[in-house]
């Protein structure tokens, strides 16, 4: 009897799958069955989008190229104040997004830094703005910057920075910029949040290995913390862009475009028109707005596409 293993042929009983085999039909119809129900579970959701975004959008293009559309470009382009509005609506933007960016990294950075304590407590307070309904914001900040009794000059004062109060809200050459800070105060938490999840992402042992090798604090936000969340602050940025383009309710409640129109941007006069029934020009003005947010737009989708392709590679 031979020592060596005895070797054995084993031939599959089962030959390659054709068309025609039982199984690779069952396969096909549950792949269908999962599709129908897959789409049977989105229609109302597409169904939905259309009716509340595909449905304006071509009733305000169609009224747009229309003559009377075409008359309501001409009159919007001769108006003065129309140079104006698009002026307001620039620095509104620059301003809130520049703010929101700057206090929301400032935060992140302040909650993760190792000597800070009770940080849940201090991101409980500072979500606090995000959490507040707007109308309520606005009221409170309307409050605040009030000549007579407003907490901001009471404070100023105090302090010496102002020595007689400042028509925060009156000032035409003020009020946008306070408006702005109470659209800071709104939007901040968001960028905090974003930048806080970016920043927890980032391994720890990279950034002991740099203290190892003497790096400071200023060389480390440099070369390690900005580069990992580039991407991140790119988001926000366009994120607060389109949510600053398509502000409306804390101008409306503490001015309504006042004082002489100072803190009119496209929000406020596509309000406007529609107040006194110019159909015309609510869809000249929001052609005009759909068009700069759908830039905006494009410019989210490839940072968020690029994003993602950053994180499966």
């Amino acid at each position: 009897m031979s020592d060596k293993p005895s070797q054995s042929l084993t031939i599959s009983t089962h030959g390659p799958q054709r068309s025609g085999d039982p199984r690779s039909t069952n396969a096909s119809r549950a792949a269908g069955r999962r599709a129908r129900v897959g789409l049977g579970l989105t229609m109302p959701a597409v169904i939905l989008m259309v009716v509340l975004t595909v449905i304006p959008i071509f009733s305000v293009l169609t009224r747009a190229v229309s003559t009377d559309g075409r008359l309501a470009f001409g009159r919007l382009l001769d108006s003065p104040s129309f140079g104006q509005v698009l002026t307001n609506t620039v620095i509104w933007t620059l301003v809130s997004v520049a703010g929101a960016v700057l206090v929301g990294y400032a935060a992140a950075l302040l909650l993760h830094s190792r000597h800070m304590r009770l940080t849940g407590i201090w991101r409980s307070v500072f979500m606090i703005p995000w959490i507040i309904p707007n109308v309520v914001g606005a009221t409170i900040w309307q409050w605040n910057f009030s000549i007579d009794y407003g907490l901001a000059n009471r404070v100023l004062q105090d302090f010496g920075i102002i020595s007689a109060p400042i028509g925060w809200l009156s000032d035409p050459t003020v009020v946008l910029y306070a408006l702005a800070i109470v659209q800071i105060w709104f939007t901040a938490p968001f960028a905090m949040l974003l930048v806080s999840a970016a920043l927890a992402a980032i391994p720890v042992e990279r950034v002991e290995a740099a203290r190892l090798d003497g790096a400071g604090g200023l060389k480390i936000l440099r070369y390690i913390t900005l580069p990992a969340i580039r991407s991140t602050t790119g988001i926000a940025m366009l994120t607060l862009v389109v949510w600053a383009l398509n502000s409306f309710t804390i101008i409306w409640v503490a001015t309504a475009g006042g004082p002489a129109g100072s803190s009119t941007i496209l929000p406020i006069l596509i309000y406007q028109a529609f107040q006194v029934g110019d159909a015309a020009m609510v869809s000249a003005v929001a052609l005009i707005q759909l068009a700069v947010s759908m830039v905006f737009a494009v410019i989210y989708v490839r940072a968020i596409r690029s994003d993602m392709d950053e994180v499966t590679t």
